[in-house]
């Protein structure tokens, strides 16, 4: 029973790496962005938020992520036809 009750208290307290929380500043130094972007992005609703308390914001991980895959430019490098 103690194992169990130990599993289940690692698995509360050490989240998955794609779910951990980060503050503002937090996803500024992880995106090179600044801290003004990522409020702007929270309300532009491209950058998905948590509201804990009034003026308490977190982001996921995994959010942030999202954002990075979906503002990526692939460019086809080869060559030009003429």
């Amino acid at each position: 029973m103690e194992k169990k009750k130990s599993a289940i208290t690692q698995t509360l307290t050490q989240p998955d790496a794609s779910d951990r929380l980060f503050t503002r500043e937090q996803v500024a130094e992880y995106l090179s962005i600044g801290k003004t972007l990522v409020e702007k992005l929270r309300r532009q609703g491209r950058l998905p938020s948590i509201r804990l308390s009034g003026k308490c914001i977190r982001y996921r991980k995994s959010d942030c992520d999202k954002l990075l895959e979906s503002s990526t430019i692939y460019r086809h490098v080869g060559k030009e036809s003429a």
